[in-house]
């Protein structure tokens, strides 16, 4: 019972001290959705080719 909960402190302090901060980290330096405007674009439209079915 003692194992089970320090292994359940231990993964919560790692993910703390390592999971967020490097999640923040990708928060603030990329932007896989491209959710940010450019005013130089001519369209925003994604040319895609057709499904076959």
């Amino acid at each position: 019972m003692r194992n089970r909960r320090m292994r359940k402190a231990l993964l919560f302090v790692l993910y703390i001290a390592v999971v967020t901060p490097v999640g923040l980290l990708l928060r603030l330096v990329r932007d896989p959705m491209r959710r940010k405007l450019n005013a130089r674009a001519h369209t925003y439209w994604i040319e895609s080719a057709p499904a076959e079915h």
